[in-house]
């Protein structure tokens, strides 16, 4: 299992929270999620054997088109 750390911008409550973990639930390959509202940061486990280009992709449009902002996407 990999794992990454997105930064978002524009969260301001729970309800962001819970907007963004359920249009990331959307995602193939994503298996556990954990966004930090204090720290703008989305904590991701993802498939060994998925795409991480093609995640990081959908990750921006998904999270992007919820009028949030992804910022830098990393793998620790």
């Amino acid at each position: 299992m990999r794992k990454l750390v997105v930064q978002i911008k524009g969260m301001e409550c729970e309800g962001c929270v819970l907007n963004v973990t359920n249009r990331l639930k959307r995602i193939k390959g994503i298996l556990n999620i954990n966004v930090n509202l204090n720290e703008g940061l989305a904590y991701l486990d993802v498939n060994d054997k998925a795409d991480l280009s093609k995640i990081e992709k959908e990750i921006r449009e998904k999270i992007n088109s919820a009028g949030y902002l992804v910022g830098e996407i990393r793998e620790l």
